[in-house]
């Protein structure tokens, strides 16, 4: 449901059409500014305003928190800001408002690309050292625990490279899970992890090498990653609700509830029930794991701090205080690595990718952004350089980027005054287009399916991977000691959920097992011929619920439709393992699938463990 009311700070006049940062105090709710009859507003219209609500309505979304900032001599403080907000932020319907918090995601890079070029300028640090940290600075030299697997990529690999996502190694984000001892051992165990390209060749969007990064501050200075973005870009700014701990943030009151779409499985054309993620899925310090790479909360009003301080080349918006040099502020956006070699859509160009950041043009008008993405969040925060202006735009629904992407477009045609384009009808035809493709995609299981060439029960051992973890897979049947491990994992609340969403997991052979990382919970083979099984990643937080005191009821179960392929290598025998495949590691685009058989093919390779 989509709604148009939204609370307006009482210090209306200094926190909406200033520089001025206000603390946030409500009254009763209003409508949005434009609808008030304000004559001042010009950054966001009624158009905006229609369009965001429509879509609301039309999408069944959840809500949208928006700011734009833009250079204006005219205002105290010489930048105008704008914020409107949409929908609800929670279950219980309290709406959205600048002061929401989000879970930013991605968007938390940048913050992890600054905070590195604040190292790479302390002079201090560097006369410690002996020697001045640079972007081009070895990662060997500077983190012991480093290392790849490709030998050139482990020798030569720099900052640069890390940042500008040009290692050769694809996503692997299914392997961030949270590890005894941090980040470290997380640093520790990518030399385990196969590269999908050579070094250098291409850009493969990578987390792995942010989050490693966010041990800098530790290694050099003896200081937390969290606590040193808080000192120098946080604190300095009056980002006084940005944070990275769940804690602080539930404690608010006003952070956001994700909402996700459980039960959904687009293979079968199943949208799935919109559903609160409730609790955060990263909770009681685990947000601790992905910090670096997309661990920031914060809310529309900080982040327009943010992006005004990034459009002043790194000065402090109201003070004109060096936050960030300059320097810094224009290397981190500038292209290093092509990110798009052609783009979907004729208004808008090619893409390189700099350091957390991509740069582009817009009709003519060019953009540096990035997006963010996690369990039930979207965002976007864009900056036109040559015009001085930001557009930040928060949802908190899992299908939230392209209504976040339409709106975004509309208020660039608006300011610019450029013949408005219906991004609304064009991301409805892709998502139509992508929903085929989805249902299209499987292939059914030939009827004439040869089992494996051992029992399925003896696949119930142990397989490991030193970054992925173990795994031991559950076979799904009605033969279990009560007392074994498995009859514990599949008489379990999320396990049964599974189970009862699984509607071929009578007639086929089911494997689930537990999967515990950032974003997943359990995996779900299915079998699909002779050595050969679908795999699913899934995420569900209905245990997660009844421990935190949440009932049974409410919980999201999102993953059904199957993403990857599993060879039962060799049972029975020596060499004996699981190669997945067909995905998995989140190759980017382009590149090739490991070649040969058994062992060979694998992405990700999970060997038996030795009894």
């Amino acid at each position: 449901m989509g709604f148009s009311l939204s609370y307006i700070p009482i210090a209306f006049s200094c926190s909406v059409f200033t520089s001025q940062i206000c603390a946030p105090a409500f009254q009763q709710p209003f409508y949005n500014a434009a609808n008030l009859g304000l004559t001042h507003r010009k950054l966001i219209s009624p158009d905006v305003d229609a369009l965001a609500n429509s879509m609301l309505a039309s999408w069944n979304s959840s809500g949208l928190a928006v700011a734009v900032v833009q250079r204006d001599d005219a205002v105290p403080g010489g930048w105008h800001r704008e914020f409107a907000s949409y929908g609800i932020a929670k279950d219980d319907g309290t709406p959205v408002t600048p002061d929401t918090l989000f879970a930013i995601a991605s968007n938390s890079k940048l913050f992890l690309a600054l905070s590195t070029g604040l190292l790479i300028s302390n002079e201090t640090l560097a006369k410690e050292r002996g020697s001045k940290l640079e972007w081009m600075t070895k990662t060997r030299d500077i983190l012991p625990e480093w290392g790849l697997m490709d030998e050139v990529a482990s020798r030569e690999t720099t900052i640069q490279d890390m940042l500008s996502h040009r290692t050769g190694l694809p996503r692997h984000d299914f392997s961030r899970n949270r590890l005894p001892n941090g980040r470290l051992e997380m640093i520790s165990t990518l030399r385990s992890l196969r590269p999908s390209a050579e070094f250098r060749e291409t850009y493969q969007y990578n987390n792995l090498m942010y989050e490693s990064l966010a041990a800098l501050p530790s290694a050099l200075l003896n200081q937390p990653y969290e606590s040193y973005v808080a000192e120098h870009l946080f604190n300095p700014l009056n980002m006084s609700s940005s944070t990275y701990s769940v804690k602080d943030a539930e404690a608010s009151g006003r952070f956001a509830h994700g909402f996700q779409w459980s039960m959904r499985d687009l293979t079968k054309g199943i949208k799935g029930t919109r559903v609160a993620t409730v609790p955060f899925f990263a909770m009681n310090g685990s947000e601790k794991a992905f910090a670096g790479c997309g661990g920031a909360i914060s809310s529309a009003r900080d982040l327009s701090i943010w992006a005004s301080m990034l459009l002043n080349k790194g000065r402090h918006p109201e003070t004109n205080e060096t936050i960030v040099p300059e320097d810094i502020i224009e290397h981190v956006a500038t292209g290093v690595t092509v990110q798009e070699a052609r783009s979907a859509y004729p208004e808008i160009s090619p893409k390189v990718y700099g350091c957390a950041q991509s740069r582009y043009s817009y009709r003519g008008h060019e953009i540096i952004e990035h997006g963010g993405a996690n369990l039930g969040f979207k965002t976007q925060v864009s900056r036109y350089p040559n015009d001085d202006l930001a557009i930040i735009v928060l949802s908190n629904d899992d299908d939230g980027t392209l209504l976040s992407e339409a709106v975004k477009w509309r208020i660039t045609d608006d300011i610019f005054g450029l013949p408005p384009i219906d991004w609304d009808t064009r991301y409805r035809k892709e998502i139509k287009e992508a929903r085929d493709r989805a249902m299209q995609a499987p292939i059914s299981r030939p009827s004439d399916a040869q089992p494996s060439d051992a029992p399925f029960a003896n696949m119930g051992r142990s397989y490991s991977h030193p970054a992925y973890g173990t795994l031991s897979p559950c076979y799904v049947s009605k033969t279990h000691d009560p007392s074994s491990d498995c009859s514990k994992v599949l008489s379990s609340p999320d396990v049964k959920a599974i189970l009862a969403a699984s509607s071929s997991e009578h007639t086929i052979p089911t494997f689930v097992m537990s999967f515990k990382g950032t974003f997943s919970t359990h995996i779900r083979f299915t079998h699909f011929n002779r050595n050969i099984f679908n795999g699913t990643i899934i995420w569900t937080n209905i245990e997660a619920r009844q421990a935190e005191g949440y009932g049974s009821e409410g919980g999201v179960l999102v993953g059904l439709r199957s993403g990857f392929e599993v060879e039962w290598v060799d049972p029975g025998k020596a060499g004996e393992g699981l190669a997945f495949k067909g995905g998995f590691w989140g190759m980017g685009n382009g590149r090739r699938a490991p070649e040969g058989k058994g062992k060979a093919s694998a992405e990700v390779w999970f060997g038996l463990d030795s009894e």
